[in-house]
């Protein structure tokens, strides 16, 4: 199969569609200054090509009843060692709910956790070993005060299934109106319940040219916004998004270049800044999203949901007898 590197055209569209990829295809065809029929060209080629995975749905641990997330970087790892094993090991810390396989056999996963003792986590780097295991996390930021209902529930769903499937199509699955729907997801989107994004591996330098690295910065709060105004003035080129789901003392961050010299760089501009206490950075390439783990846990939250009605409305009928 023959391939060509992406452009900057190809960056600019990832970019817009890792913010928001909801983003209608003529808004970000006309961002970028190409025709709508060109756009879907350069998706469905990168799509094709392994760029883009898929277009996903990401909901707000907090709603979830999540904590924190914790990145595990394990490497060295016993070759005797069954992935399904090591899968068992890392989910007593909590749910995995993305992982990516690295060179040599090392991984990184990310866990959403609940509620976590620090004696769990020794206990875990000890049923790891000979594995080194490093370990950042950051705490999630609730969203604002919004009451999710059933229906929102029921929205979620849909759009796990497909993060881009049309308003009268949810509208339909769901039985509420497409100005129902469509008005429940401007809210939950406006109060930081969902992000639309994408799956995706840019560090494929066959394909792209680029790698890409995550970076986990501990910040003072006080210079928490100082430090995000600083990083989008300086580092825009490199920068592909920011998720605003985190407390005031982390900012999480996903970059790309074209080289580890130039990640370097990256990294000492960000640790020069004041009020940045630590920075923790690693390498990713093709990232697995568990989508399963969010779809059950919804799942689960309808399920309640319609138990707590169906009981409801029994004690009403029998107060009535």
């Amino acid at each position: 199969m023959q391939y060509s590197r992406v452009d900057n055209i190809d960056l600019q569209i990832i970019r817009f569609l890792n913010r928001d990829s909801r983003t209608p295809y003529k808004n970000i065809a006309s961002a970028v200054g190409i025709t709508p029929s060109a756009m879907k060209e350069r998706i469905n080629k990168m799509v094709s090509n392994g760029i883009i995975h898929r277009f996903v749905l990401l909901i707000n641990p907090v709603i979830l009843g999540y904590e924190k997330l914790y990145v595990l970087i394990v490497k060295n790892i016993d070759k005797t060692v069954k992935e399904q094993d090591l899968f068992k090991r890392i989910s007593l810390l909590g749910d995995v709910i993305a992982y990516s396989e690295q060179l040599e056999g090392s991984y990184i996963f990310g866990l959403y956790v609940k509620d976590i003792a620090q004696d769990k986590i020794e206990t875990v780097t000890d049923l790891l070993k000979p594995a080194t295991v490093e370990i950042f996390f950051a705490a999630f930021r609730p969203p604002t005060t919004m009451k999710i209902h059933n229906s929102d529930l029921e929205i979620m769903k849909c759009l796990l299934s497909d993060a881009r499937m049309r308003v009268e199509d949810i509208a339909k699955e769901t039985s509420l109106s497409p100005r129902t729907v469509t008005r429940r997801l401007e809210k939950m989107r406006e109060n930081r319940v969902l992000l639309f994004t994408i799956s995706r591996d840019l560090s494929s330098t066959r394909l792209t040219g680029y790698m890409e690295f995550d970076v986990l910065i501990n910040v003072e709060i006080s210079r928490h916004q100082s430090i995000l105004e600083k990083i989008y003035r300086e580092l825009e080129e490199y920068l592909i998004f920011i998720p605003d789901w985190y407390q005031r003392e982390v900012i999480v961050a996903v970059f790309f270049c074209a080289n580890i010299s130039t990640a370097k760089l990256i990294l000492r501009r960000l640790e020069s800044y004041d009020g940045v206490k630590k920075v923790g950075s690693f390498i990713r390439s093709s990232v697995t999203i568990n989508q399963d783990l969010l779809k059950s846990e919804i799942n689960k939250r309808i399920t309640s949901s319609q138990k707590y009605l169906s009981s409801s409305a029994a004690a009403a009928t029998t107060t009535k007898d």
